[in-house]
């Protein structure tokens, strides 16, 4: 059975997130991108990059708050960017977007996705609308910067830190989803896949559990990108 991914106007590919950084710190509102990343794929006209998307698993509380059957299922579009719209021909950011989401991104390890419009930065969510996330819940959250005055969110390197942040007022954050799977059915789903949930020899949790990892028995689809084990 062939899995060819469809013809695209676009020229998207996965891309090392260094390759990105200059883009986000230039033109992302937040002027800053972070320092890994799952999944890292940009959007070029000729040689030059005019888009960019990072993904990693979110914080555990928010993944857990979206899928509490299996928060390690959840993977999180944690930036997007684009150069202005007079200095690019791609009309439509949600076209790369929803590529990524249905031949790129491993959907068997990860079927649920999550994302947020920050509407302090005047955003509406209407690119993830248009690439297929619904709208969920909506909330207040604290905003903080660095002492270069730029956004940081308290999640970096895997962990909650406020360290060298100062708070910088509140904004309103909307959660989107897009889910591969019904609700409830996520552990099934990834089995089916292949992926098994494993221990990792001699590590544990500060509770004392052991840790988990999830590893796949089979190989991914062709075209497809991203972590395996």
């Amino acid at each position: 059975m062939s899995h060819a991914l469809p013809v695209v106007n676009f020229d998207l590919r996965p891309v090392p997130l260094e390759t990105t950084r200059t883009l986000f710190e230039e033109h992302h509102g937040y002027g800053s991108v972070g320092g890994t990343a799952t999944y890292c794929f940009g959007v070029f006209e000729g040689l030059r990059l005019v888009a960019a998307f990072t993904w990693q698993p979110p914080p555990f509380g928010a993944a857990k708050s979206v899928c509490p059957e299996e928060p390690q299922a959840v993977l999180a579009l944690s930036r997007m960017v684009a150069v202005g719209r007079d200095k690019r021909s791609l009309n439509h950011v949600s076209r790369p977007l929803k590529r990524q989401m249905r031949h790129l991104i491993d959907r068997g390890r990860w079927p649920v996705l999550l994302t947020y419009s920050d509407e302090g930065q005047g955003h509406t969510g209407h690119v993830y609308r248009c690439s297929g996330f619904k709208a969920t819940t909506r909330k207040s959250a604290a905003v903080f910067e660095d002492a270069d005055g730029r956004r940081r969110s308290v999640y970096r390197g895997g962990r909650m830190s406020r360290e060298g942040l100062t708070p910088a007022g509140r904004t309103w954050l909307q959660r989107w989803e897009r889910w591969g799977c019904p609700v409830g059915s996520v552990r099934d789903h990834m089995a089916a896949a292949g992926w098994a949930r494993v221990p990792i020899p001699g590590k544990f949790w500060r509770s004392g559990n052991q840790a988990h990892r999830f590893r796949c028995a089979v190989t991914p689809p062709e075209g497809q990108v991203g972590l395996f084990s």
